[in-house]
């Protein structure tokens, strides 16, 4: 018989982290299992499809027969007979092609997968010793576990409590799913009363990477490194090493541009690298009709138009850049981690948590750090140079404070044994937003499934369309400030565009906001039949910082966040000036061409309020509140003598010996974009600050 092609659909893969690879049944044949669809090769009656995931298998049985009694079928069964009416399918030339075309769309879903690096685990026992203990690999554990590796003769081990990363966090579009999965620690910030009213529980959700690369591995994409005033509170001393024009080179030095727009302009070149391992792209534009309108619009409000946002300023409106390189996502786990994967002085251990790390009191020297291994078992690894944290703004301190590194009253609460007593937790800082919906009409219509399949395909075959691009984003940013004589700016401003009548709108409400039904039935609503553009208003430079405590001596157990929003009564003076300059966008030329209309949203205690009023946006700060998942700065650096520090200028824990923190949790003052590029930045900086103590003059001569 000739071979038949026939495609049926695999259930709800797609949110189990599916595995591409190919399998011959049974009686002959060639099964090509993707997350999504399955193509068999069918020689006989009799075949069995599988979709891998991690959570197990699902079996699919394509066959003639009542299959009840299978043995086979594990999970769930699907019976389905062939078509009589095209006795000849995929037979023939012509069947032939578009068989070929099926083969080749499928394969080019499984190269988008990366070759991750191998656990290490049968490479290690209990008792081993190491140049140094990386905890975490994420944005920054990534970076400096490859650059500490280029030195042959440095062992060096890298302790990641996630996995590998799922191919939903490859595509942008996908990106978003990874949230509420088991690639992500999925936290929340206590409730305060004060805001995130309208949140689901109450409560903010804080998800953070659990994942080679870490929340870079989850994120938007964007890179934006601020300008030189976001880090002038940094620099406190001559030599400290954070002077403006030293960290710049270490934002350069990451960086692989490759958009022509910077390249090729002499002036925007000397901002930026070309030759290191990150490779930064401008992200799709996919809604240019929209992107195009917002400029416009934003220009018509007084902005300038601004061909790089990683220039010297970002006071304007432009295109955003990011992690993202022919539709894919770069991280610092793919950029930096898989390239040195093979090095056999890198030792990476996945699903292993550290639980404390061990110091010598007598010599106040960290010497080792406890771990759970991904066979549940215990272990400990010595080190003969530093420990270094890169757990994030989260799980660092909560690392240190379970080490008996925090505040003394704190740990005393909980019978920790104090080492050193510093403010760990303490100095929370975070972007803070609120979504502001706008309907415009630009005579769009619903999305039907036939336009998401051939979304689909055109991400396969080109990489491009809607799935190349992060949670439907015009991908323009604009900056303000009110006044707008200020050097920094006071706000920024990213926007979804949802087409009428999209089916994904509530759950983009419900599990990336995290609002509750309430706010998410209106959201759907606004959206009805109509185009609904959000404004995500954030607020740059907050005043206001909360902590982070331990809420027991168990390291599985989720901390104590509170966030702090807006308890700084300058924050809420700043965001509502900026909504109302920002909602002046519906009154502009380019906006009412559209037909735009500013929304109201209710909720009990705010309908008092007049709509648009100084009132009514406060009552939506508070109530509507949303995070923009960029916490920094709970273990502090700063000078010695500094009472709010944890940390020295080399990011060295203030009192001890042989142990650094390098993630985000080290920034004394959070910058006023978003943190991804910045964390990098610090990484880069942090190795420099090892080779220089460690590294043999004839070595470094040779790096």
């Amino acid at each position: 018989m000739e071979p038949r092609f026939l495609v049926i659909s695999c259930v709800n893969v797609l949110q189990f982290a599916p595995v591409c690879y190919t399998i011959s049944p049974r009686d002959g044949g060639l099964l090509f299992a993707t997350s999504s669809v399955f193509v068999l090769v069918v020689s006989s009656l009799y075949h069995y499809g599988i979709c891998s995931n991690k959570r197990g298998h699902i079996w699919v049985c394509l066959r003639r027969r009542n299959l009840s009694g299978d043995p086979l079928l594990s999970t769930f069964k699907m019976e389905m007979q062939f078509a009589s009416s095209c006795p000849a399918l995929a037979s023939g030339p012509a069947g032939n092609v578009f068989g070929n075309l099926v083969t080749h769309i499928l394969a080019a879903q499984c190269l988008l997968t990366e070759n991750w690096p191998k656990d290490s685990l049968s490479r290690v026992s209990d008792g081993d010793v190491f140049d140094f203990i990386v905890v975490g690999a994420g944005t920054a554990g990534s970076i400096i576990a490859s650059r500490l590796t280029e030195v042959e003769q440095w062992k060096v081990l890298l302790i990641e409590a996630g996995g590998d990363p799922p191919l939903e966090s490859v595509i942008p579009n996908f990106s978003g799913a990874t949230h509420w999965s088991d690639h992500a620690w999925q936290y929340y910030a206590e409730t305060e009363g004060e805001t995130n009213r309208a949140c689901k529980f109450g409560k903010s959700f804080w998800p953070r990477g659990k994942v080679l690369g870490g929340t870079g591995t989850i994120n938007g994409l964007l890179h934006m490194r601020g300008s030189a005033g976001d880090y002038a509170p940094w620099h406190t001393s001559d030599d400290d090493g954070w002077d403006w024009k030293n960290i710049l080179k270490y934002f350069k030095k990451s960086e692989k541009v490759v958009d022509p727009i910077i390249s090729e302009n002499p002036e925007l070149r000397k901002y930026h690298g070309f030759d290191g391992e990150f490779i930064v792209d401008q992200l799709n534009f996919t809604n240019t009709e929209i992107a195009n309108a917002l400029v416009d619009a934003y220009k018509e409000l007084g902005l300038d138009y601004i061909d790089d946002l990683n220039g010297p300023t970002q006071m304007g409106v432009g295109k955003i850049r990011g992690g993202n390189h022919k539709g894919k996502r770069v991280s610092t786990a793919t950029a930096f981690l898989n390239p040195a994967g093979e090095r056999d002085n890198l030792y990476i251990l996945k699903n292993t948590y550290a639980n404390k790390i061990v110091i010598d009191v007598s010599t106040m020297q960290a010497k080792s750090v406890s771990v759970t291994l991904s066979d549940g078992t215990s272990a400990v690894f010595n080190v003969k140079k530093d420990i270094i944290v890169s757990g994030g703004a989260i799980n660092t301190p909560v690392l240190l404070m379970l080490s008996g590194i925090g505040k003394k009253e704190h740990l005393e609460e909980l019978g920790i044994k104090l080492v050193a007593d510093l403010p760990v937790g303490q100095n929370l800082q975070d972007h803070v937003r609120i979504p502001v919906p706008i309907t415009i009409d630009t005579g769009a219509t619903e999305r039907t499934e036939k336009y998401w399949l051939e979304a689909a395909a055109e991400y396969i075959i080109h990489g491009t369309g809607p799935h190349s691009t992060n949670y439907n984003q015009p991908n323009i940013n604009a900056f303000l400030s009110v006044p707008g004589d200020k050097l920094l700016p006071d706000v920024q401003i990213d926007h979804n565009y949802f087409f009428p009548n999209t089916s994904y709108l509530y759950s983009t409400c419900s599990n990336i906001m995290s609002f509750n039904d309430d706010i998410c039935t209106q959201f759907s609503e606004f959206n009805n039949n109509k185009e609904l553009l959000i404004f995500y208003v954030s607020l740059c430079r907050p005043y206001s910082s909360g902590k982070i405590l331990l809420r027991s001596t168990d390291p599985t157990e989720s901390p104590l966040i509170y966030s702090k929003y807006f308890s700084d009564v300058r924050d809420m003076k700043t965001f509502v000036n900026s909504l109302k300059r920002v909602t002046q966008i519906v009154e502009t030329p380019t906006f009412k061409k559209m037909n735009a209309e500013l929304k109201r949203i209710y909720y009990k205690d705010c309908d008092h309020a007049e709509f648009a009023s100084d009132d009514y946006w406060e009552c939506m700060a508070r109530t509507v509140t949303y995070n923009v998942y960029h916490p920094v700065g709970t273990a502090k650096m700063g000078e010695f003598d500094d009472p709010a520090a944890v940390l020295d200028k080399r990011l060295k824990v203030k009192g001890l010996k042989g142990l650094r923190v390098v993630d985000a949790s080290v920034m004394p003052s959070i910058p006023s974009v978003n943190t991804n590029a910045a964390v990098m930045m610090v990484a880069e900086r942090a190795t420099d600050f090892v080779m220089e103590e460690y590294l043999p003059e004839n070595i470094k001569t040779e790096l």
